[in-house]
C-alpha cells in the first residue's frame, strides 16, 4: 500500500492528459492543420475539448480544419473516450508484456474500476467493444449520409460521427451539428444509440455481455442495475419532461412524432453526449435548468461520458435517506445487498467538489468577462460535465458561447473541462498530499442545521 501510494497516480494521469492536449494543440497550429490559421489560445481550446470529449467549439469544425486537422482532432476524441491508459494497456496486451504496477494503478484510476484483476484483459475486451461499436455506427450512418454525399465523404462523415458519439463527444463535421437530419429518424436514434451505450460505462457494457450474451454469470452486478435503471429512468424523465414542456412553446408546429424524436434525443444528449437537432437557446429557462441538472450529473463511471456521474447521485440520495431515518455510520443497503458508506463518503465529496468547481468557473467567468449569467453558467455546467451543449455565440452562429469569451474567459473553460474529464477527487487527490494521522484529537460537538 505504501508503493501504491508513492506513484501518486492522481497526478501522473493529469500529466499524461496534460501532454497528450499539448501534443494536440501544437498539431493543431501546424498551417495545413487550419483553413484559415489559428490562435495559440483556440488551439488549446480545440484540443482540450477534444481529449475531454466534451464538444464545445471555438472554431467551425466543418469549414476551419482541413482533413489533418480532423484527423487530429479524431484521434484525440478516440484517446479521450477511451482513455490513454487504457490504449497503453492494450498495447502491452498485444505485446504480451506485463504490466507495471504503476500503469496497473493508473488505468485503474483513469476508468474506475475497484480491482486490479485481469487489467489487461479488461482493456482488450473495452478495445474490442469499442472497435465493434464504432464501425457498426459507422455503417448504419453511412446508409443515411449517403443519400446527400458522395460515398467517400458520406463514409468519413459517419466515421467521424459515429467516433464522436460512442465516446460522447458531441463534434460533429457538419456546421450545423447533426440539425441537418432533424427531420430523419434514423441519424438521431443511431447517434442516441452509440453515446447511450459509450455513456452506461466499460464496466456496465462487459457486465451485460458476460451475463446476457456469453452467459457465464447468472444475475448482472448491483453496479450494472443502478446504472442500467437510472439511466432509463432519466431518459423517462427527460423525454416527457421536454414534450409537455415545450410541446407548445419550442416544439410547437411539429409533429406528435417529430415532438417525441426531439424530447428524446434532448432528453438524452445533456447526459454527456452533446450533439444537438435543435437550437438549444431556444428552450424556456426551466427546460435549461433540466439540462444543466442532466449535465451535472452526467454518464456512469468507467465510460466515455463526465458529470458526477448516475452512481453518485443515486448514492447521495440513498444516504440521505439513511441519515433521514437515524442510521448514521450503517452501510447503505440496496436490492438486497449492502453499500460500504466509505464510497457513500466518496459521492459526497465528488459532489461537494463538483459544485465548488462550477462556482469558481462561473465567478472567474463573470469576473473577467463579465458575460449574460445564464449563457455563462450553461457553459460551465457543459465544461464540467463534458458535454458540448451550448446557448451558442452571439456572433457566430456554428461556434459555443465560448467563442465570445476572452483568451481569459477561454482558459477559465478549458480548466473545467480537464476537471470534469480526469474528476474533481482525482485533481484534490493531485493536489494534496495524503498523510495519517497517529493521534486523536479531543471530542467536542457543535450546533448545526
Amino acid at each position: 500500500m505504501k508503493i501504491i501510494k508513492e506513484i501518486n497516480a492522481p497526478r501522473l494521469l493529469i500529466f499524461g492528459y496534460i501532454g497528450i492536449i499539448s501534443i494536440g494543440t501544437l498539431l493543431l497550429l501546424l498551417p495545413f492543420a487550419t483553413n484559415n490559421g489559428i490562435s495559440v489560445i483556440d488551439a488549446l481550446f480545440t484540443a482540450s475539448s477534444g481529449l475531454c470529449v466534451t464538444g464545445l467549439i471555438v472554431k467551425n469544425t466543418a469549414l476551419d480544419f482541413t482533413l489533418f486537422g480532423k484527423c487530429v482532432m479524431l484521434t484525440l476524441i478516440q484517446i479521450g473516450g477511451l482513455g490513454y491508459m487504457t490504449l497503453s494497456t492494450t498495447f502491452f496486451f498485444f505485446l504480451g508484456r506485463k504490466i507495471s504496477l504503476r500503469d496497473r494503478v493508473l488505468f485503474r484510476e483513469s476508468i474506475n474500476i475497484l480491482s486490479f484483476e485481469n487489467l489487461k484483459r479488461f482493456a482488450w475486451r473495452v478495445f474490442r467493444i469499442t472497435i465493434a461499436l464504432e464501425l457498426t455506427g459507422t455503417i448504419l450512418l453511412y446508409l443515411f449520409f449517403v443519400r446527400k454525399f458522395d460515398p467517400l465523404t458520406a463514409l468519413g462523415h459517419a466515421f467521424f460521427h459515429s467516433v464522436s458519439a460512442f465516446c460522447n463527444a458531441g463534434f460533429s463535421s457538419f456546421s450545423e451539428n447533426l440539425s441537418l437530419f432533424s427531420n430523419s429518424i434514423g441519424v438521431p436514434i443511431i447517434a442516441a444509440a452509440l453515446f447511450i451505450i459509450g455513456g452506461l460505462g466499460f464496466i456496465v457494457i462487459s457486465d451485460v455481455f458476460t451475463t446476457v450474451i456469453k452467459k457465464t454469470k447468472k444475475h448482472l452486478s448491483l453496479h450494472a442495475v443502478i446504472v442500467l435503471r437510472t439511466t432509463l429512468a432519466f431518459i423517462v424523465f427527460g423525454t416527457i419532461f421536454i414534450f409537455v414542456r415545450e410541446g407548445h412553446h419550442a416544439l410547437r408546429g411539429y409533429s406528435f412524432m417529430e415532438k417525441l424524436l426531439f424530447s428524446f434525443f434532448q432528453a438524452v444528449t445533456p447526459r454527456t453526449a452533446g450533439f444537438n437537432t435543435f437550437t438549444i437557446s431556444m428552450f424556456s429557462p426551466i427546460t435549461l435548468l433540466m439540462f444543466m441538472f442532466f449535465m451535472f450529473i452526467g454518464a456512469s463511471p468507467g465510460g466515455t461520458g463526465g458529470g458526477i456521474k448516475t452512481t453518485t447521485f443515486v448514492l447521495l440520495l440513498k444516504w440521505i435517506k439513511e441519515l433521514l431515518l437515524g442510521r448514521y455510520g450503517d452501510d447503505i443497503s440496496t436490492h438486497k445487498k449492502r453499500i460500504p458508506i466509505e464510497q457513500a463518503f466518496r459521492s459526497f465529496v465528488i459532489f461537494g467538489l463538483a459544485v465548488f468547481a462550477v462556482t469558481i468557473s462561473f465567478a472567474l467567468l463573470m469576473i473577467f468577462d463579465n458575460p449574460r449569467p445564464l449563457k455563462a453558467l450553461f457553459e460551465v455546467f457543459s465544461a464540467l460535465g463534458t458535454v458540448g451543449l451550448s446557448m451558442g455565440s452571439a456572433v457566430n452562429r456554428f461556434c459555443s458561447f465560448s467563442y465570445d469569451l476572452s483568451w481569459l474567459g477561454k482558459l477559465v473553460i478549458i480548466l473545467t473541462m480537464i476537471t470534469g474529464r480526469v474528476g474533481t477527487i482525482t485533481i484534490g487527490s493531485a493536489l494534496l498530499r495524503p498523510h495519517l494521522m497517529d493521534f486523536k484529537y479531543p471530542e467536542e460537538p457543535i450546533v448545526i442545521g
